[in-house]
């Protein structure tokens, strides 16, 4: 009897793992059920015009490209949102103006299979999506390299991460970033073996220490999504130059709680790249 309960428990264990294994991309990936992309509040004053850009895949991605003001900085921002939502839900118009106001030019774009982009979500297809539109900035705009800032906000922050090892930049922000998706799983589901079952890896401790331009990191203490010490351990493996700022707030409303350290943070950080005294 004994031994048969031991191997009913242990069939369950195996069925909950392969259960986990095959809806992963459903416990990562949370593109809602918004497909059209919203207008920005006409009070903020963004210029957006939606463009729309092809993969190496050949998967058409959708974004919005926000021209900066005439007191520009010369510098462009390629944002890579979040794992919930698509590029105009919740407070990001919002966030994107307080960037806009800084100087910047910015490019917020869609992962396949979120608002208007094509596709079904996968951690290779987002790391494409993040060089589609890196090129879109580079190719189309115009953009000179060493005037492209990388930003990635939680989920987001390991594409940007990746992408900055492999594109030349100005610099790289990252806020609310998690060492790796893997690491931040096993924390969540502490009896289940997620380093061995997980297909999805997301390892930015493994290769930030690739990324060499200046980096900018911000997390918010109160952050309930992706505690803090993930962001001080991935900014001890980084290799300077690099600064590590504490916000208050939570995981997605530091820019508003805490607006003036937020954003005076980046200018700071702007200000002190080498391409802006060219």
């Amino acid at each position: 009897m004994a031994w048969t309960v031991v191997a009913i428990a242990a069939a369950a264990y195996i069925a909950i793992l392969l259960l986990l294994r095959l809806n992963e991309g459903r416990l990562i990936y949370f593109p809602g059920a918004q497909r059209s992309l919203l207008s920005p509040p006409a009070d903020l004053g963004l210029p957006v015009q939606r463009v729309q850009f092809s993969t190496d895949d050949e998967i058409t991605l959708v974004g919005w490209l926000i021209p900066p003001q005439r007191d520009s900085t010369g510098f462009w921002i390629l944002i890579c949102h979040g794992n919930a939502g698509n590029l105009s839900e919740f407070d990001r118009p919002l966030h994107y103006a307080g960037l806009h106001r800084l100087g910047l030019g910015l490019l917020a774009f869609d992962y396949r299979g979120y608002g208007e982009s094509q596709g079904v979500p996968t951690e290779a297809g987002l790391y494409r999506d993040a060089q589609a539109a890196y090129r879109y900035l580079r190719e189309t705009v115009g953009v000179p390299a060493d005037h492209i800032v990388l930003f990635g906000h939680s989920l987001g922050s390991t594409v940007a991460v990746d992408l900055a090892t492999r594109v030349p930049s100005a610099g790289l922000i990252v806020e609310g970033a998690p060492t790796s998706v893997w690491e931040r799983g096993a924390e969540l589901y502490p009896y289940i073996p997620v380093r061995w079952i997980s297909g999805s890896r997301f390892d930015s401790i493994r290769k930030i220490a690739q990324v060499k331009v200046p980096k900018l990191f911000l997390h918010a203490e109160g952050d309930e999504v992706i505690p803090i010490a993930h962001g001080r351990r991935l900014y001890e493996a980084a290799p300077p130059p690099k600064n590590f700022v504490q916000l208050h707030g939570t995981h997605s409303d530091a820019f508003e709680v805490d607006a003036g350290r937020y954003f005076g943070s980046i200018r700071e950080f702007l200000a002190s790249l080498p391409s802006a005294r060219q």
